[in-house]
C-alpha cells in the first residue's frame, strides 16, 4: 500500500509540473543517443510483439498481446506530457486525484490505439527516411520520419514526434502521424468534443472516454 501511495504521489507531481520536469532544456546539450535509434528501436519492438501474436486465436492471447505493447510503450512514450495537451485548461481545474484517473485511463486507450493500429503490420518493414524538416529538429521536439513498407511494395509514412528526457536519459514519442492521420490531433479533438457534451463535467468526460476506450476493445479484432 505504501508502495502505491507513493506511485499514486510521483505521478501526481509530474503532471502538475508538466512538461517541465520532463523535456531538456533549449541549450547544448547533445543527447547521447540519436532521437532516429531510439525510434526505429522502439518501433521494431511493437513489431516483434505483432510477429508473435500475428493470426492466433488462442483464448487470452489478445489481452496478452496489449499487455506486452503496454510493457514495450511504458518507457519509451511521454504519457504525461500528451495527457496534459490532451486536457488542456481543464488540467487547470482538475483535481490531483483526476488527472492520475485520466491518466490511467489514456493509457489504455493510448495502447489499444497503438497495438490495434500495428497489428497489421507485422511481416511490414519500417525504414527511416530524412524528413524536410529535419534541420528544426531540437531536444523538446525532434520529428523521426519513417516509412512502413508492405510485402507488395506499397509505401505508408510515419512521423513520430519526440522528445528527450534527462530524468531517463532517452527519447520519449508524443506524437504520432501514421499516413496522414494525426493521433495527438485525434485525441484532443477526442476530448474537447467529450468536455464540451458532459458540460465541463470532467469527471463524466473522463468516464466517457473510458466507455468509448471499453467498447472500441469489445469491437475491434485487430484483425
Amino acid at each position: 500500500m505504501r508502495a502505491a501511495r507513493i506511485l499514486h504521489w510521483i505521478v501526481s507531481v509530474t503532471l502538475l509540473s508538466m512538461v517541465g520536469g520532463n523535456a531538456v532544456a533549449e541549450d547544448d546539450f547533445t543527447p547521447g543517443k540519436p532521437a532516429s535509434e531510439s525510434v526505429i528501436e522502439g518501433v521494431q519492438a511493437v513489431l516483434d510483439v505483432v510477429k508473435t501474436y500475428s493470426g492466433s486465436e488462442a483464448p487470452g492471447d489478445r489481452q496478452a498481446y496489449l499487455e506486452e505493447v503496454s510493457e514495450v510503450l511504458e518507457p519509451l512514450v511521454g504519457y504525461t506530457v500528451i495527457v496534459s495537451r490532451i486536457m488542456g485548461d481543464a488540467l487547470d481545474e482538475a483535481s490531483r486525484e483526476q488527472k492520475v484517473r485520466f491518466l490511467n485511463v489514456f493509457k489504455r486507450s493510448m495502447v489499444n490505439t497503438y497495438a490495434g493500429g500495428m497489428y497489421n503490420f507485422g511481416s511490414y518493414e519500417v525504414r527511416l527516411v530524412e524528413g524536410p524538416d529535419d534541420a528544426d529538429n531540437t531536444v523538446r521536439n525532434t520529428r523521426v520520419h519513417l516509412e512502413v513498407i508492405s510485402p507488395e511494395g506499397q509505401r505508408y509514412p510515419m512521423v513520430q514526434s519526440v522528445y528527450y528526457s534527462r530524468q531517463t536519459e532517452d527519447w520519449k514519442m508524443q506524437n504520432v502521424i501514421f499516413n496522414g492521420i494525426n493521433l495527438g490531433v485525434t485525441f484532443k479533438t477526442q476530448f474537447d468534443e467529450l468536455y464540451r457534451k458532459h458540460n465541463g463535467d470532467l469527471d463524466a468526460t473522463i468516464s466517457a472516454w473510458e466507455d468509448m476506450t471499453e467498447e472500441a476493445f469489445d469491437t475491434s479484432r485487430f484483425r
